[in-house]
């Protein structure tokens, strides 16, 4: 090797310790960045004032401490500090709730409960096959109690916890029938709750009930909306009344098959690219809709009401949706913990983001049910199905 080489060697080395060094450096200084970002929240001060608390906690409260209780309030706390209604942090156990609602699994008693304008628990459904059918509950039956827990002296989304747990474990169910109350043994059993149920309306007209957007509505949707069709369906009525949202991506999916082409939704999630959802041209749902909507109207379930009516592909009939326009990312953390926060906002195919605002409906028409309240329920006694059916007519 000449002196010239040896030259040109030395440069190209030095060169490249160079550049080594400042990656390193660059690294160096992103790593540490990360540490003070993700500790900015737990310093020195915060730290001492948790153990000054946990302290006077433990030397001074009338009862034992659970320690356990006390540390999964710090991560319930450290989420409910972005005052943010939907972002929330489940416990182990509290995780399991919130993943059957992605995967639509359970173990309980097999009945969708709601609260009546007197502050009653009521049967507002029965699934089939379930526990709550084998005993023989019923829609509009009253719900008392769980054992020893009354279900009208705490929220719904508590009472529910005590009618769920392990597959063949039981509890005592207290409920009143008319002027009769009841006791009856309850045993627990694996629930798959259907997404979506169906059926044929007088006049040919179809009609599909979503009650959530999981991770099996777009099959249930698919089988029933070809049971419908191969029935001769003219027409298709969607009830979303009672749907609180649920998969982006089952609700765009579905849509996917109803609308022809046409932007569906338009997504903003932080840290990521704007994302568009569009329908494409090969297929759609060629035949009058009518979508039936409600205060409890939100979400993934505003995603479907918003393109059928920004897209003028159907008619929304019922009250104003509930305005939730905000999506959320989940992680699930190693001790089996699931920590989920508002992370963007979607948009409706006109630009427009419904949060706080709710969709108007075509429509506006107040509930009204002229068949027997305690009896059991019939679509055509539904004052807004009955209008939807009216609608539906006109455009034949």
């Amino acid at each position: 090797m000449d002196y010239n080489e040896k030259n040109i060697y030395r440069k190209g080395l030095l060169t490249g310790l160079i550049i080594a060094l400042t990656i390193a450096c660059i690294l160096m200084t992103a790593i540490l960045l990360f540490v003070y970002r993700s500790s900015e929240v737990l310093t020195p001060r915060v730290k001492a004032k948790v153990a000054a608390l946990s302290n006077y906690i433990q030397n001074n409260y009338i009862d034992d401490v659970d320690v356990s209780a006390l540390q999964e309030g710090l991560y319930k706390g450290l989420v409910e500090g972005l005052g943010d209604e939907y972002s929330k942090y489940y416990s182990p156990e509290e995780a399991e709730e919130f993943k059957s609602d992605v995967t639509g699994e359970f173990c309980g008693m097999g009945a969708v409960l709601t609260v009546n304008d007197a502050g009653e628990v009521v049967v507002l459904k029965v699934y089939e096959g379930s526990s709550a059918q084998e005993i023989g509950l019923k829609r509009g039956d009253i719900i008392v109690a769980a054992d020893d827990k009354f279900a009208s002296s705490m929220e719904l989304s508590e009472f529910t916890q005590f009618t769920k747990g392990e597959e063949g474990t039981s509890f005592t169910l207290t409920y009143r029938r008319g002027d009769e109350t009841m006791q009856t043994k309850v045993t627990r059993k694996k629930v798959t709750i259907p997404s979506v149920s169906h059926k044929m309306l007088d006049g040919n007209i179809g009609y599909i009930e979503i009650s959530e957007f999981s991770n099996n509505t777009y099959s249930e949707y698919m089988k029933a909306v070809n049971e419908l069709k191969a029935q001769g369906a003219r027409g298709m009525i969607f009830d979303l009344r009672f749907n609180g949202g649920g998969l982006v991506d089952s609700a765009v999916n579905i849509l996917d098959e109803i609308l022809p082409k046409c932007k569906i939704v338009s997504l903003q999630i932080k840290n990521r690219p704007d994302t568009v959802y569009e329908s494409d041209d090969e297929k759609k749902l060629d035949m009058p809709i009518a979508v039936l909507v409600s205060a409890r109207t939100a979400s993934a379930a505003e995603i479907f009401a918003g393109a059928i009516k920004d897209n003028n592909y159907g008619t929304l009939i019922g009250y104003k949706t509930f305005g939730k326009g905000v999506v959320q990312s989940s992680s699930t953390l190693k001790d089996g913990s699931v920590v989920s926060v508002t992370s963007g906002k979607y948009y409706t195919p006109s630009g427009e983001c419904i949060h706080k605002k709710g969709i108007e409906p075509d429509i506006q028409l107040e509930f009204d049910y002229l068949g027997d309240n305690m009896g059991e329920y019939n679509e055509m006694y539904d004052n807004q199905v009955r209008k939807a059916i009216e609608v539906i007519n006109s455009k034949q």
